[in-house]
């Protein structure tokens, strides 16, 4: 018994024929006067005129085995409420078998090759359904819709039906971009053994739809029937994938676009309104986008987490940029400017502007201006008064360097220390962004 070409044609044949229709009704035994067409009389010779019982398996002899070709269709895949890993997976299964005893010769029957027929007037197999994985929870395909049922002159019975089945699935986290579940059905028998029922699936070329069924993508649908246990099973291994990469793309590209932000804000003068709007609409704007990305990672999309870990990072250096802006205007502005800077500052920048390169660096001015006339030029002792100076040289003689190098710097204020300042924690914001796209890569 080998399916041809010629049954599934047939079958998809039968189905447009009934698809506009009704779904037959089971067949009520008439006498001979009430027969009106020759279909209703072939029915009842088959079902009326013989003691065909429908509820025992179609063979002769009881001793042999029913061979049963199943496939399986993929009709639609949605998502579990409250459930990340469980899918209600919607099929459209497909059985072929012969009856051995539901057969004519066409030619005495008006050229009747196929009839539909109602699934309680004929033999039909009751399946039960389980996720691989563990799951307590045991379906069944009497709970399937759309039953559909073609019977040909030969025996030859094609019995389709619609059921959704609720399967618990595993992720596979391997890759960044999509969310991918594996899923493992099991379709078995608990009525026959496999003694008495031997199950085979259609070599289909097609065996689940091109399109799309969003939000998931189909990207391997295996079908095998295991006739060595003591059911007879039919096992489907779907592999679902959801593309998120696009979704990961935009939020990544908003999350550079503050960092971004961050870095560009040091580059103000920290008195203008340029460094305020930048530090102020930085830190509102990834604050809000931060509980966003949490929300959605947790509720719809879990590789978004690692996302909102990395935005978490970005959020805290542009606080520290935020705090810094508003701790040094404070200083600068409530004394008038003249507040002199903590020694330790000083003698910390006067240590890395002994390095040429350093030095050129710390003294690049703002974008829109200095935020004084009088900038630090490369030379930190250029900028001290001439007074200054003389103190120092009249005091060589009687203190140690330490003490020079004290009452020299004792006289920069907070507006000559704000811009190396600045660069240095450009230099250290950097790094920390390079550091946490490294970690996030790898």
């Amino acid at each position: 018994m080998i399916v041809t070409c010629s049954t599934v044609v047939l079958l998809l044949s039968g189905l447009t024929a009934i698809a506009a229709g009704e779904l037959p009704k089971p067949f009520v035994c008439a006498a001979q006067m009430e027969i009106n067409s020759t279909e209703a009389a072939l029915k009842n010779a088959l079902f009326c005129g013989t003691s065909y019982n429908p509820r025992y398996r179609p063979v002769k002899y009881q001793q042999d085995r029913l061979a049963m070709y199943i496939g399986a269709e993929v009709i639609n895949v949605e998502k579990v409420r409250n459930y990340d890993s469980r899918l209600e997976i919607t099929l459209e299964l497909l059985m072929q078998w012969y009856d051995a005893f539901l057969h004519w010769n066409k030619r005495t029957s008006g050229n009747i090759e196929t009839i539909n027929v109602a699934e309680q007037d004929l033999w039909t197999p009751t399946f039960a359904a389980k996720s691989f994985q563990r799951s307590p929870r045991i379906q069944n395909t009497k709970q399937c819709t759309r039953v559909k049922c073609h019977l040909s002159y030969d025996g030859e019975v094609i019995y389709t039906v619609l059921c959704t089945f609720t399967v618990d699935c595993y992720t596979e986290a391997r890759y960044w971009a999509f969310d991918t579940k594996i899923c493992t059905l099991r379709i078995y028998s608990v009525e026959y053994d496999t003694n008495q029922l031997s199950l085979f699936h259609f070599q289909r070329r097609l065996s689940y739809p091109s399109y799309s069924l969003l939000p998931y993508k189909i990207t391997s649908f295996q079908m095998a029937t295991v006739n060595s246990t003591m059911s007879p099973e039919f096992r489907m291994d779907i592999v679902i994938e959801r593309l998120v990469g696009s979704h990961l793309v935009v939020f990544l590209v908003l999350i550079v676009m503050f960092c971004f932000l961050n870095l560009f804000s040091l580059w103000f003068s920290i008195d203008t309104s340029a460094r305020t709007i930048a530090v102020v609409l930085g830190t509102v704007m990834q604050g809000m986008f931060l509980v966003i990305l949490y929300w959605y990672g947790m509720v719809k999309m879990k590789p978004v987490i690692t996302l909102a870990h990395l935005l978490l990072g970005s959020f805290a250096l542009g606080v520290i940029a935020f705090g810094w802006t508003y701790y040094a205007r404070g200083q600068i502005t409530s004394r008038k400017g003249c507040t002199e800077c903590p020694l330790a500052v000083i003698q910390t920048i006067s240590c890395l502007r002994k390095n040429r390169p350093l030095t050129s660096f710390l003294s690049i001015g703002y974008l829109n201006g200095s935020i004084k006339k009088d900038t630090l030029s490369p030379e930190w002792e250029d900028n001290l008064p001439e007074a200054n100076r003389q103190t120092q040289v009249r005091n060589l003689p009687q203190d140690d360097d330490t003490a020079s190098t004290t009452n020299d710097d004792s006289d920069v204020t907070w507006q000559d220390m704000v811009q190396p300042v600045d660069r240095i924690l450009f230099c250290a914001m950097l790094t920390m962004y390079l550091l946490m796209f490294i970690v996030y890569v790898f």
